[in-house]
């Protein structure tokens, strides 16, 4: 048996994980003091209802050890294989630290996958792992081999509603953050070789939306492969932008998913975005 684990960074909700038959290693998000672990004791919409009255940024940090040894030696036990799949390598030192407990178990049968996405795209690798399992053509070793290739495929295009939390990261000065507000400024970010990258800008939300109705239309989209829309806090800026890609495109049955504190953290609410897979050889 091929056993699938993701972190929960991927933004896969309980239930859903239960369809799949995966399962997942909560992400910790520390308020001060305070330890809460990604779907298990706090979910996303109290994350951002946290997140509004939190006087420092809260912060996030590796799953724990146990995490993945306990896994890895019920495996080896039992003599099933593993399939992990990891926020990217470039965001965290979760795929570091798998990858270093997996070689002290000594067990071939396990396999750790840099997803070198987060959230929505990291999600579409998961349903990619699961169809390819579930079909049985493959052992941990293939599936691992197909789904390094297939990554590359995936792409993400998202708009940032707020500069508030960007600033509050470092990731922004404050004088940048005072004029990008006073201009209404809105972020499009991308996932570039593991990294959150600013892509362009724009003034409003509807011309960032307007954007990445662009940018979209310029890629040679798989629609045998599902596509995936995701929001912060709430969906509206999320179904503004799937009304903007309907009137151009048929979306067909699309998937939706509510950001969680890994990179909602960064983004704070009112972000959204989507995440869908090119034709091989497009990428």
């Amino acid at each position: 048996m091929i056993r699938i684990i993701a972190d929960s960074s991927c933004d896969i909700s309980k239930e859903f994980a239960e369809e799949l038959g995966i399962e997942l290693i909560p992400m910790p998000v520390n308020f001060g003091n305070d330890t809460f672990y990604d779907g298990v004791d706090i979910t996303a919409q109290q994350f951002f209802e946290k997140l509004k009255t939190a006087k420092d940024l809260p912060t996030t940090s590796q799953p724990s050890p146990l995490e993945f040894m306990e896994r890895y030696e019920e495996a080896k036990k039992n003599g099933d294989s593993i399939l992990l799949i990891l926020l990217s390598s470039k965001i965290s030192g979760s795929y570091g630290s798998a990858c270093l407990y997996k070689n002290e178990i000594g067990y071939e049968n396990i396999e750790v996958i840099d997803s070198l996405a987060t959230v929505g795209a990291m999600q579409l690798l998961v349903i990619e792992a699961v169809k390819q399992r579930n079909l049985g053509k493959m052992d941990v070793h293939q599936l691992a081999e197909h789904l390094n290739n297939f990554k590359k495929r995936i792409k993400l295009l998202a708009v940032i509603d707020t500069l508030e939390y960007l600033h509050k990261g470092g990731r922004l000065s404050g004088a940048a953050k005072v004029f990008g507000t006073l201009l209404n400024i809105k972020p499009i970010i991308s996932i570039v070789d593991g990294e959150i990258h600013m892509i362009n800008k724009k003034a409003g939300i509807n011309k960032a939306i307007d954007q990445i109705v662009q940018d979209y239309d310029k890629y040679d989209i798989d629609t045998t492969q599902p596509i995936l829309f995701g929001y912060s806090a709430t969906p509206d800026r999320m179904n503004m932008l799937i009304q903007h890609l309907k009137k151009e495109h048929d979306l067909g049955d699309f998937l939706t998913a509510s950001l969680g504190p890994v990179v909602g953290v960064h983004v704070g609410p009112g972000a959204c975005y989507v995440t869908f897979v090119v034709k091989k050889g497009t990428e």
